[in-house]
């Protein structure tokens, strides 16, 4: 049966009740999906490797710093807030429930997000939202307290895109301080050592018990899960077969056309 949303304004309303303030406004465009990810890391390309950030490893080689280059590229000159992607006023939102640790949620974010964002989101068509929650282990939550704290500085998207490209296997250790502070570094114009302090803070604990609740509430029990419908009204599932950009194109054309 499929999942249907309430509205984005209606979960303004609940979140700010429970949060306020900045942090629910980190919450409320993320309600999306849980997940049970428990799949092996994924196989290491070509592509995942070029896109290494510099530093994440002993070895530090040119095709790492390129690919944090491509990060940057990917995301510049799009508007960002807290863990929204795109301009505000977008017509049509898509939500995304992700785990960082979680190898699909990587796969969508290297095979097709670079196209949902050129061919919807730098055009205005679309706006998207990060609903992360962390359910595979503690290198999950340990990743996505500092995805909202960069959050804080609206710099999300670039770091989730970071990590994915440089994602270890499943509770391994491989989000680790250094890793975290390389991707921060990555990022033009970043102050690392806020985002690394701010981790703990109530904006980003908030942010985390939100969401969770959120998904929990949409029963979502995979990750990536996605919900997309007019900004402001009702978001509904996307069911997909495949991770891919061409799976999202007939949803996203049907909204935008």
């Amino acid at each position: 049966m499929q999942t249907i949303l309430r509205s984005r304004r209606a979960l303004w309303v609940g979140v700010g009740l429970v949060a306020g303030g900045i942090a629910a406004a980190l919450i409320v465009v993320s309600v999306v999906g849980s997940s049970d990810s428990k799949s092996a890391a994924p196989t290491t390309t070509a592509a995942a490797d070029a896109a290494a950030v510099p530093g994440s490893t002993p070895a530090v080689t040119a095709s790492r710093a390129a690919g944090a280059a491509a990060t940057a590229k990917l995301f510049r000159g799009i508007p960002q807030k807290l863990n929204v992607l795109g301009n505000p006023n977008a017509p049509v939102t898509m939500i995304e429930f992700a785990d960082l640790q979680c190898p699909f949620c990587r796969d969508y974010a290297l095979d097709a997000l670079p196209a949902i964002v050129q061919e919807y989101v730098r055009p205005g068509k679309v706006k998207l939202v990060f609903g992360g929650i962390s359910v595979l282990g503690p290198d999950s939550e340990t990743a996505l307290r500092a995805a909202y704290a960069a959050g804080l500085q609206n710099r999300l998207w670039n770091f989730v895109d970071l990590l994915y490209r440089n994602q270890g296997p499943e509770n391994s250790g491989w989000v680790t301080d250094g890793l975290l502070s390389a991707a921060g570094d990555s990022i033009p114009g970043f102050d690392t050592r806020a985002m690394m302090t701010g981790r703990g803070t109530d904006a980003v604990n908030a942010a985390i018990d939100a969401i969770a609740q959120q998904a929990n509430e949409a029963h979502v029990n995979q990750t990536p899960t996605f919900f997309a419908g007019p900004t402001g009204g009702t978001l509904q599932s996307i069911q997909l077969s495949a991770l891919t950009a061409d799976a999202f194109r007939p949803t996203l054309d049907s909204l935008t056309k």
